[in-house]
Formats: structure tokens, sequence, C-alpha cells
């Protein structure tokens, strides 16, 4: 048998190998990528949930709420004012974190602009009469709010 045929053929039988290897890596890596975006989605749409049914339960703090917008922190009782200052550190801290995820990928544009929208309409005001503007850690998301609020 000739040695070269034989080393060409093998040669080119690993480098089919390699090709076929790379392409597995490629789908592998995409499905990964599908994955940990399903998982940001889902822990977003967790952490609303959370909230949303903490809200629904409490049998006062709606109430509570519902004076400060209407009212102003002048209203609340120290112990009001720490809760609903607690409220909206939450949802500064995970609308940050939701920009963190859409700076890694994981999270489509759209969520960040609805985001900001409900800050320019809803959380500037009460993160700014709550002393937590110096919460926003990240100076792109800092950044971004300062222009949608000026």
């Amino acid at each position: 048998m000739d040695f070269d045929k034989l080393n060409q053929w093998l040669t080119l039988l690993a480098n089919v190998g390699v090709v076929v290897g790379l392409f597995a890596l490629i789908a592998e890596l995409n499905h990964s990528s599908r994955l940990a975006e399903v998982d940001a989605y889902q822990s977003r749409m967790n952490e609303i949930q959370n909230l949303t049914l903490q809200y629904a339960l409490s049998t006062d703090f709606p109430e509570i709420l519902e004076r400060y917008r209407s009212e102003g922190v002048a209203s609340l009782t120290p112990t009001e004012a720490s809760r609903v200052r607690s409220w909206y550190n939450t949802i500064l801290r995970q609308m940050q974190g939701q920009y963190y995820q859409y700076q890694q990928g994981f999270l489509v544009r759209q969520v960040i602009d609805d985001s900001l929208t409900a800050v320019g309409r809803e959380f500037y005001k009460a993160w700014s009469d709550f002393g937590l503007l110096g919460n926003l850690e990240i100076p792109e998301w800092r950044a971004e709010i300062n222009s949608r609020v000026q």
C-alpha cells in the first residue's frame, strides 16, 4: 500500500473531522447563548412578578405608596418612609441589574427603553426624594437616565 496515499486520506479525514467539530462547537455556543438570553428574560419576569405579588398581598403598603405619590414624603411616618424607600431601592437595583444584562447582550434594547420610560414617568422623582440616585452604579445607566429626565 502506498503510504503517501494513506497519509493523504487520513489528513483529509482529520480535516473533515475538524470542520464537523467546529460546526458542532458553533451550534453548542449558539444554543448556550440562547439559553442565557432565555434565563435573563425569565429572571426579569420573576423579579417583576415577585414585586407585584408582594404589593398585591400587602394589606397596607398600597395605601402608603399612594399617600406618598399624592402627598409626598412629608405625609409618611418614618417607618412608612423607610418601607417606601426600600421599595424604590429594590426597583432601582432590579432595573440596574437588567441594564447590566443588556450590556452583556442578554436583553434587547426595547427592555431598556421601556425601563427608561418608566424611570422618567414614575421612578426618578421617588429615587430623588429618597436619596437613591447615588445607588446608580453603572455610569452608562446613569447617563441614559439623566439624558431622559433632563
